[in-house]
């Protein structure tokens, strides 16, 4: 989101570059990040409130281009101060965050934790957070909730816009339409692959700068032809009214379960583009946009940005789920303040040229420099282990982490004897084909298929199954079944004899959501063909995903108000589940062959889900079972009557 960064205030910002000043931009940036400040605290009360990024990004693609195009025409522009100023704008604020995050982190975070929050502050530093989070998982994933550097992935996508469109407006400028031409082509082939990567690559979607500039350059469309297309009073009003209409109709309609950015960022991007089109006589920019209230909220909305969220974060980390609506106010109040003492003590400083520009950018960038270096040791030292952030609560041991877990699994089972349903399995770098079965000498006769969420099973079922021949094939593609890999195992599976039962489980709230296809259909298929070639099917609901590690389960937090870790609320649970709930069962509809087991029911109560059950520590991550988990769950699924194999 951050666009707030090119300039927390735009009337200085614009003075600078004799530009002429709009309060009701100000104030657009204070509608911005009052919907995304919301919806980070409160997202049922309003769920589109991250498409407050969205304006931003327009916003930033206005201003930076206008500035841009004046300092062209006056042959006032330079490259070295171009990015002179970027720093003196952005640094400031973004060293006080990033300090505050490593410090308190220091004191309040496990290692594992530590160490994660380091990467991201490296990679925040060097506006790569973008790139960074592409990497790991989606902006709404549940565990995003614990990384308090999450919101720095506008600032990527931002300054590595200015990277390349000084330049490329530095060729193109001279000639307005040339430049509306290429403005457009680019806006267009943007746009174009953000549709397509919105159904076959929802995270690159979200995160890539190809898929995102095409926003900033609607603002700069906006800036390259505003003095040339003059709205009269009329018409002004009309747009002013229908952009902020719009930008409401996004904010209570559009949902994180949604494809976006895809087709329904057009809606953030064209109420920006109106309210910012309509100038300052339009009704809505008038009356709402330019109210002093509004106004002052826009002023400090850049480091109110910064805050809010590692505050948040750090609440929901400390707290091992999310906080009561008390923390979660304090935690905004406080974004607030520190907000405004930001902007006036550290941004204004810098801004008013009290210190001379090349001291500042040589101090600025120094102290990015020694954070990131600071945090590239910490990351590099595992978090730091020898650091007192937590104090043991639970004493016996436990299996975490993916490595311990895979480990096993290789010592314990051996590889499929069948080469056919090995080479169809998903081949690890480190571990190899990922299909493996309990007895080498007997063909399988129960199969766990699905991703890494059907294998962590096999420990627990093949205790339970002793003397039967339990396998596992490991196909991430379960359930899209888009890859002629999975297509190929169904039939493989289907036709061997040896294969009774097939239990099929993975992790649905990951696999199953508004953007994948068919997934009603595609499952239905491939349960009907299972059953037609006579094989009991079983198909597994998930555990609960946590926002938080099994860490958090074996020690004390400082800070915290909790008395009992290791929980999360049966309510929080139940919402996560509730699509890929309503698939499952539309696909087993009809089929009395195909039996579904409830596994949430056995971690959670009516009123909270817990890692810690019978005094054994059930998770190896956020969502993964441990060795003694998957033995302890499965003998408690057994013991109700769900027999599998026998």
């Amino acid at each position: 989101m951050k666009s707030l960064g090119n300039g927390s205030k735009q009337q200085e910002i614009v003075n600078d570059q004799h530009i002429p000043y709009r309060s009701d931009i100000d104030g657009l940036r204070a509608l911005a990040v009052l919907s995304v400040v919301i919806y980070h605290a409160f997202p049922s009360v309003l769920t589109g409130g991250f498409i407050g990024v969205d304006v931003f990004f327009v916003i930033s693609g206005y201003l930076i281009s206008s500035i841009l195009i004046k300092d062209f025409n006056s042959a006032q522009f330079s490259i070295s101060g171009f990015y002179q100023r970027r720093i003196i704008r952005l640094f400031p604020a973004l060293i006080t965050v990033l300090l505050f995050c490593v410090v308190f982190g220091w004191l309040a975070l496990l290692p594992d934790e530590y160490k994660s929050l380091a990467k991201h502050v490296v990679s925040g530093a060097g506006f790569v957070a973008n790139l960074t989070l592409w990497s790991e998982a989606s902006y709404f994933d549940v565990a995003a909730g614990a990384k308090p550097l999450l919101h720095l992935w506008s600032l990527g996508v931002e300054e590595q816009f200015y990277l390349v469109w000084p330049v490329v407006l530095l060729v193109v400028w001279k000639r307005p339409t040339r430049l509306t031409v290429s403005l457009l082509t680019i806006i267009v082939a943007s746009f174009a692959l953000n549709i397509y990567q919105a159904s076959n690559n929802p995270t690159a979607d979200f995160y890539s700068p190809l898929t995102r500039f095409w926003e900033l350059l609607v603002g700069a469309l906006i800036a390259a032809n505003i003095d040339r297309v003059s709205l009269g009073e009329k018409s002004a009003n009309i747009v002013s009214v229908c952009g902020m209409l719009l930008v409401l109709v996004g904010l209570v309609t559009i949902t994180s379960k949604d494809a976006y950015p895809g087709f329904l960022a057009l809606i953030p991007v064209s109420a920006a583009a109106m309210l910012i089109a309509s100038g300052r006589r339009g009704v809505a920019n008038r009356i709402i946009l330019s109210n002093p209230l509004m106004v002052g909220v826009g002023v400090i909305s850049y480091p109110l940005y910064l805050w809010h969220w590692p505050l948040l974060s750090f609440s929901r980390i400390v707290e091992s789920a999310t906080p009561c609506l008390t923390i979660r106010v304090t935690a905004l109040f406080l974004s607030f303040v520190l907000a405004f003492a930001t902007y006036k003590f550290i941004e204004t400083p810098f801004r008013k040229g009290r210190v001379g520009r090349r001291q500042s950018v040589l101090a600025l960038s120094s102290a990015m420099i020694l954070i990131a270096s600071f945090s590239a040791v910490v990351y590099v030292a595992d978090g730091v282990s020898t650091r007192s952030g937590a104090n043991p609560v639970v004493h016996h041991p436990a299996d975490l982490g993916r490595d311990p877990y895979l480990q096993y699994i290789t010592n314990h089972f051996s590889r499929c004897a069948d080469p056919v349903l090995l080479n169809l399995s998903v081949l690890d770098t480190s571990y190899g084909f990922r299909c493996f079965q309990s007895q080498p000498n007997i063909p399988i006769e129960v199969l766990l298929l699905g991703d890494s969420h059907a294998e962590h099973w096999l420990p627990g079922l093949s205790d339970q199954l002793r003397g039967v021949s339990v396998g596992s094939l490991i196909q991430p593609d379960l359930p899209s079944m888009g890859s002629e890999l999975f297509k190929n195992a169904i039939p493989a599976i289907s036709s061997r004899t040896n294969i009774k039962t097939v239990i099929i489980s993975a992790m649905w709230i990951d696999k199953i959501n508004k953007t994948t296809v068919d997934p009603v259909g595609r499952l239905k298929g491939m349960l009907d063909e299972f059953v037609r070639s006579g094989k009991k099917v079983y198909v597994l609901d998930d555990i609960p995903v946590y926002d938080f590690g099994p860490e958090k389960c074996m020690y004390g937090r400082r800070f915290s108000t909790k008395t009992e870790a290791c929980e999360m609320s049966a309510l929080q649970n139940k919402s996560q589940k509730e699509f890929y709930s309503n698939v499952l069962g539309e696909a087993m509809k009809g089929d009395e062959q195909v039996t579904f087991v409830p596994v949430s029911d056995f971690v959670c109560d009516e009123s909270k889900c817990k890692m810690l059950i019978d005094d054994t520590l059930i998770y190896r991550d956020t969502n993964h079972l441990n060795i003694a988990g998957s033995k302890l769950l499965m003998s408690k699924i057994v013991e109700c009557g769900f027999r599998f194999g026998r």
